[in-house]
């Protein structure tokens, strides 16, 4: 921590240092989860043996008596050089699971740059200042990160039970289908504490837009500030006219 920061400065620094471990946390989270391939899985109970699709741009096949794992690109056309029959017929990914690769790339971009933002407060008081009346638009910027999460997962929970790896009709009696390790700790094991990360750097613009939510659903007509700095417009109140 800076040694120009005097004590009344330090439990907002103590919350960026708070938030540079949440953000380093999920980070790690997210690359493992990338990493791991078993975001949709498809796997026979009695033959021991899935068929994983990540995120990463793999289809995986595992068996685990021997335990072994396999890989090829997607779209990968002699499929019989790593999978067994039952799976070389498996569809190539879906356009949905190519945009879910671009946004799992783009969320791990907004980590890293979170990430500096935040190590930029702790390091520098004219980096704070210079952030500090585009507060409130960083946080929404931040929002939009988490909304980017939330999109991904549902992309998963759609590829995983609508069968976009192989037709039913192909498909043996004992498949099951599931949402993978892979999936749940990119998803869980990243979201979370990038969500306490952004609590501890913008809990009073949280509160600034939980106030306005209210307010709105509250008084449609009714505009209020949502900055100390705003002052609003004229207040609009339906009256009630009738004769007393």
């Amino acid at each position: 921590m800076p040694g120009s920061i005097d004590e009344n400065e330090s439990p907002q620094i103590l919350k960026y240092v708070g938030s540079v471990g949440f953000l380093v946390f999920s980070l790690a989270m997210t690359a493992f989860g990338y990493t791991n391939n078993a975001w949709v899985v498809m796997e026979r109970t009695k033959a021991m043996d899935e068929f994983q699709r990540g995120v990463r741009g793999h289809d995986c096949y595992k068996t685990y008596r021997p335990e072994n794992i396999t890989c090829l690109p997607w779209g990968y056309e002699n499929k019989a050089e790593k999978f067994p029959p039952s799976l070389q017929n498996v569809q190539d990914a879906s356009i949905e699971i190519h945009v879910a690769h671009c946004i799992a790339i783009i969320i791990m971009f907004s980590q890293g740059f979170w990430l500096a933002y935040t190590i930029g407060h702790c390091c520098s008081i004219k980096f704070c200042q210079g952030f500090e009346k585009y507060r409130f638009v960083m946080f929404h910027a931040m929002v939009v990160s988490v909304g980017l999460w939330i999109i991904l997962f549902f992309v998963f929970v759609y590829e995983t039970f609508t069968d976009q790896i192989l037709y039913r009709s192909q498909q043996e009696v004992d498949y099951s289908h599931q949402i993978g390790a892979g999936c749940w700790i990119f998803f869980l094991g990243g979201l979370l504490p990038f969500v306490g990360a952004m609590y501890c750097l913008f809990a009073e613009q949280m509160q600034q837009s939980q106030d306005w939510i209210q307010h709105f659903v509250n008084n449609p007509r009714q505009r209020v500030p949502t900055t100390d700095t705003t002052q609003g417009a004229e207040v609009v109140i339906p009256m009630n006219t009738t004769a007393q």
